[in-house]
């Protein structure tokens, strides 16, 4: 989720459907408090005709994303079209996009004051929230006409075939090898397809499009050892995908890149549109970006504190952080080093007994595939929530031992140990492995989808990294952390408050690349190659930099809530076990839910 993975972490957003995403289809807890005034999420039996019509309505939502999007389908646990690839065609695209208006139409014609169940109607709410985000933001964005990387969208569904053993080797093969022959077709119409695009964009996929060529080498080999007796056929495929590949690259470069003068500003509107449908928010940009501010300025003052408690003749703490880098594990025991804080990680939180833990809980911390080691550190991995699995892996990217040392060095230094302690806890314990664990256990369907393609569900993006920041702050509250580690959660928390206004600043104030990425060298002191690779990030994905802080806090605000309703009876656990049990969805239907407040 947070991929604070390897600088060229945005490459793999496109590779890996999410970098933070659960096992288990676990059922939902039973211990859940009985608290009179807070109600968890609970299983039941459609009550109304209009509770049925919901209940279906979500099935049917399913079957038109797979339909339009089969690439979505693979990710989502639906196999039944892994042979195909999605439209890459304006026609194609345009007629996805009048389906889910005539859809959305349909739902706020029959279902618009629905006599149905407070479960129900978030549901409902959800629905309509995917599909009038996607509508929008499809139609002015024009991700074929000004996005470019989405013709690398093919190798995400592709690597998860790889990937997750839902069917065996060969039936996978088979089906992706289909995919992989389909490739030189789909790339095609982006010649006649791309306008002006910002820069940018062309600029991040032509470094995808140009590492696609390693992508294949690593495909390639899946496919001869599923379907050996098909070498020829399968030498064929990969050869098209690579070439198909490099003209991309080269029409990019040639082409493109000189024609490259759009602007990548979500502009007021949408961000105010993708804010309230999206992730169900009445604040505004403006007010958002206060909060950034204020976080910003009292991370920094604790920050401070920590650094004078390391060492009180440092210059500041910018001079700690920077010597705690050098603070790492071996080449050797860097895949080990990450299985011992996961197991630390869980340990301590059952010992004081403040998180649930779900039914066939289950993290396994495996080294990355090889054809994602050259763009993933570490992450988190979900098995598809339509896949009947339990397990989540912890991906770690073991050191090429033939790079030069000065690189192998760089490699350890990314994942020192406060680092890596923080990462852990954002994406494990008690972070997106537990938190999405519960998530895929809730009984509806709809809600299951949240974290499989936030595309899908926008506000599952509130709440799921809000949580992942809420942990890390959780932990400290814990006494978990030793200063080292607390001060490199700090940085982390810095970058997210840094987020928040710079998300806003680019998108509706007018914030230059380079302003920002000045934010981030000059006041949050990341070098200055990862505070590039961050802004290439915010500038194509309006709304999800601000997700972490801004549901941080409105975690923290519901647990406050809570407490006051709860009296003697409230306790942390009993908390978690509530707001868990709702699923990953935006706070303010969660706050719907457990509150009752409309």
């Amino acid at each position: 989720m947070s991929c604070r993975a390897s600088l060229r972490a945005w490459a793999a957003l496109l590779l890996l459907a999410a970098c933070s995403h659960p096992p288990a289809s676990a059922p939902p807890p039973t211990d859940l408090p009985a608290l009179p005034a807070v109600r968890p999420a609970k299983a039941s039996a459609p009550a109304t005709a209009d509770d049925a019509a919901i209940a279906q309505a979500a099935h049917d939502y399913i079957e038109l994303i797979v339909s339009i999007s089969p690439e979505t389908g693979t990710a989502l646990g639906d196999h039944t079209r892994d042979d195909a690839l999605d439209a890459y065609t304006l026609e194609g695209d345009a007629a996805g996009v009048a389906r889910e208006e005539a859809m959305l139409a349909d739902l706020r014609a029959r279902l618009g004051s629905p006599r149905a169940s407070l479960l129900a109607r978030t549901d409902l709410a959800l629905i309509e929230s995917a599909l009038s985000v996607d509508v929008r933001t499809r139609r002015e964005l024009k991700p074929l006409q000004r996005m470019p990387d989405a013709y690398i969208a093919p190798m995400n569904a592709l690597f998860l075939q790889a990937a997750r053993e839902y069917a065996p080797a060969a039936v996978r093969a088979k089906a992706s090898l289909a995919r992989i022959e389909k490739l030189p077709a789909a790339l095609a119409p982006a010649r006649a397809n791309l306008a002006a695009p910002p820069r940018v964009w062309v600029t991040v996929a032509l470094e995808q499009a140009r590492a696609a060529g390693a992508f294949f080498d690593g495909e390639r080999a899946f496919l001869v050892a599923a379907l050996p007796d098909q070498r020829a056929r399968i030498d064929a495929a990969i050869a098209g995908a690579k070439k198909a590949y490099e003209g991309f690259a080269t029409l990019l470069e040639r082409d493109v890149m000189p024609r490259a003068t759009g602007d990548f500003a979500a502009g007021r509107g949408l961000f105010e549109f993708l804010l309230r449908d999206g992730y169900f928010l009445t604040e505004s940009p403006d007010a958002l970006y206060d909060l950034g501010e204020r976080v910003f300025d009292t991370t920094s003052a604790q920050m401070d504190a920590v650094a004078r408690r390391i060492d009180p003749r440092a210059a500041g703490w910018p001079e700690i952080t920077r010597r705690l880098k050098g603070h790492h594990p071996t080449a050797d025991d860097l895949v080990p080093s990450y299985r011992r804080e996961v197991a630390r990680a869980r340990a301590f939180l059952a010992a004081r007994d403040v998180v649930p833990f779900p039914p066939g809980d289950d993290c396994q911390v495996e080294e990355t595939p090889p054809f994602l080691r050259n763009v993933l550190t570490a992450s988190y991995e979900v098995a598809p929530p339509l896949d009947p699995v339990t397990r989540g892996f912890f991906y770690v990217t073991p050191v090429d031992r033939t790079m030069p040392r000065a690189r192998q060095e760089q490699m350890l230094r990314e994942n020192d140990h406060g680092d890596e302690v923080d990462t852990v806890v954002h994406e494990t314990y008690p972070g997106h492995h537990l938190q999405l664990s519960f998530a895929r256990g809730n009984p509806s369907i709809i809600r299951k989808l949240s974290d499989a393609k936030r595309a899908l569900l926008p506000g599952s993006n509130l709440f799921a990294e809000g949580w992942g920041l809420y942990a890390e702050e959780l932990m400290s509250e814990l006494g978990y952390y030793t200063d080292e580690e607390r001060l490199m959660q700090l940085e982390w928390t810095l970058v997210r408050a840094a987020r928040v206004m710079i998300d806003v600043g680019l998108h509706t104030r007018g914030m230059s690349f380079d302003e920002a990425v000045k934010i981030l060298t000059d006041r949050v002191h990341l070098e200055h190659e990862l505070a590039v690779s961050e802004v290439k990030r915010y500038t194509a994905e309006p709304t999800q930099p601000l997700s972490y802080l801004v549901g941080r806090e409105r975690i923290f605000a519901m647990r406050d809530r809570y407490q006051r309703q709860a009296g003697a009876a409230y306790s942390l656990k009993a908390f978690h076990a509530a707001l868990l049990s709702h699923g990953d969805i935006a706070q303010g239907l969660v706050e719907r839910e457990m509150f009752g407040a409309e």
